[in-house]
This record gives C-alpha cells, sequence and structure tokens, in this order.
C-alpha cells in the first residue's frame, strides 16, 4: 500500500480503525445468515507485524457481517465465535482449519 498508494501504513490503519469504530458490534436480524462462512485471512502491518483478520459472513451475500483481529490461535477465534455463534445458523461454511471444530458442533440432519 505505501509504494502503491504512496500512504504509509499507519496512516491506513488509523482510517481502518476510524471506520470499524462506527461499525454496529452485531449485524440486524435481517442480515443474520441461516448460512454462515467463517474465513481468516493472514496480513501484515507494516513488513514483520502478521496479524489474522477472522470474518464471518452470510453465504447467499457479499460482504463481512463479523470480524475479529488478532493471531491464527483459537483464542482469537473464539472472540468471533462468542458473537456469531448467537446467531443459531443451521451450517457453518469453512476451509477446514483445525480450530473450527473446537467451538463449531456438527449436527447430523
Amino acid at each position: 500500500m505505501e509504494k502503491v498508494n504512496k500512504v504509509h501504513h499507519t496512516t491506513a490503519i488509523n482510517w481502518v480503525r476510524e471506520v470499524t469504530s462506527a461499525l454496529p458490534d452485531t449485524p440486524n436480524k435481517s442480515e443474520i445468515p441461516e448460512v454462515t462462512e467463517v474465513d481468516e485471512l493472514e496480513t501484515f502491518i507494516g513488513k514483520k507485524n502478521k496479524i489474522w483478520l477472522w470474518t464471518a459472513g452470510n453465504h447467499s451475500d457479499t460482504g463481512i457481517i463479523a470480524w475479529v483481529l488478532g493471531d491464527r490461535s483459537s483464542e482469537t477465534f473464539k472472540k468471533l465465535w462468542l458473537i456469531i455463534k448467537c446467531w443459531a445458523s443451521y451450517f457453518y461454511v469453512t476451509r477446514g482449519f483445525a480450530v473450527y471444530p473446537c467451538f463449531i458442533v456438527h449436527k447430523r440432519v
């Protein structure tokens, strides 16, 4: 971002913090998905500060409706899980990372 847009990474993260502070902690009831897609993305702030963005979204729609930042541990995913578990989605879509089955219980239908 710094080389392409000539914007310092500290400025960019401050923009992100400013915009996200205005977002609600939970989505409106109309946005709560029946099928929740959960994912994690590795990125960097600067050259050496690795950070993971954990997201949840409606599998049938575009956009992120819940997210947390942290490392790739179960403790970080737990923060996202505490937000999304109350949605009572009937199905969760993941990439199979080992952390997910520790929280998401597979129900046989």
